[in-house]
Parts: structure tokens; sequence; C-alpha cells
């Protein structure tokens, strides 16, 4: 089978999940793009990609339920994982109420999101698409505020930011390609008990 893992912050413990469920990976540089053995392959993209490599190519992946929700790719999603866990949050150097950020500049990476999320609150807002350091973006003036993900908020303190409301719970998901499900079923549902043993010994 084809395993899509991501790079960043999701990837050591997606491979240790792997490990753990059976798919043996010995990677010692978190540079390489791909890694094979006898009976897989496992490919590292970034991880806004992971979605649509599992669409389109990879059989099973893993992503942050953020990103699957952003992209709206056409794959399953049969288990939620025990890691990767924090939180989309609207952030600011200002504390903003959030009615008075209509008409006003969101810097984020999850447009999508945004755009419902103030959407759904009756609110107008000018949405640019950002990719590198959120952070910068309300304390340059390029944007008044930023949606963005949160761990533990130590980068917000050290940048003097504020973090306004709290959007959604963010955690790793695995997702299954919808063609491989059918054409691999059982390979696919060996491995999706092997990773619900992994995660029940948690």
């Amino acid at each position: 089978m084809k395993f899509a893992v991501p790079r960043g912050r999701l990837m050591k413990d997606s491979i240790s999940l792997l490990n753990k469920s059976g798919i043996r990976i010995d990677i010692k540089d978190d540079r390489k793009l791909f890694f094979y053995s006898s009976e897989n392959e496992i490919i590292f993209p970034k991880p806004m990609d992971i979605p649509t490599y599992v669409e389109y190519n990879a059989d099973i992946g893993i992503c942050g339920s953020d990103v699957l929700i952003e992209n709206k790719n056409y794959v399953f999603s049969p288990l939620e994982l025990d890691f990767g866990k924090c939180r989309l949050s609207l952030i600011s150097d200002k504390k903003y109420k959030i009615r008075d950020l209509y008409d006003l500049k969101i810097a984020t990476r999850h447009p999508e999101i945004t755009y419902n999320y103030f959407k759904n609150l009756g609110i107008n807002v000018n949405i640019i698409k950002l990719n590198g350091s959120l952070e910068i973006a309300p304390l340059t003036g390029i944007a008044d505020a930023i949606v963005d993900v949160v761990e533990t908020g130590e980068t917000l303190r050290k940048n003097n930011l504020v973090e306004i409301k709290k959007i959604m719970d963010i955690s790793a998901v695995l997702i299954v390609n919808r063609v491989s499900m059918k054409t691999k079923y059982d390979e696919i549902n060996n491995f999706i008990d092997s990773v619900k043993g992994v995660l029940y010994e948690y």
C-alpha cells in the first residue's frame, strides 16, 4: 500500500503510529520524500497536500482535521487519532470583539473555514491567504487579525498577540482513498483494525 505522511509537526507521531500498527518505517532523515519497503511505499508531502495525494494517488494518509475540512477532498475518514491536538483560533494584537472585525482584513492559511465561520456570524471580512508565519500579519498591518493553529499559545505570548476566539478543535485523522477502500478492502480494513488496537492501548 501507499501511505501519505505529513512533514512537520505530525510527522514523528504519524511514523510512530504506523510502526506500532505494523508498517515498519526506518527513516533517519526527515528531509527524505520517499520511503520504500518490500510491501509498502510512504511519501512525505506538505501537510496541506495530504488529502489531495490520498484522493488521487495514495491509499492511506494522515492529516489534521482542519486540513481535511479546508480542502474538501473526496476521501473517506474512518478514524480520529490521539495526537496532533490543537485548535484553530481567531488571533490579533488587539482585544477586538468579533463584531469589531466587520469589513476588516483577516489573514489565514484556512480561507474556506474562515469564510464560513464569519459568514455564519453574519460578519463580512476581507480574507487574505498567506502561507508563511501568520503572526507577522497583524504586527505589520497587513491584516487586522489572523486565523491560525494554536498549540500551547507560547508563540502568541512572545509576539504580544491575543487569542480572541477558538473556532474549532483539531486533531490528526486517518484518511483513505475511496477507490482503494473497495479494491484493497481487506488490507485497508486490517490496517484500520491495527490502528484501533494501538489507540485502544492509549
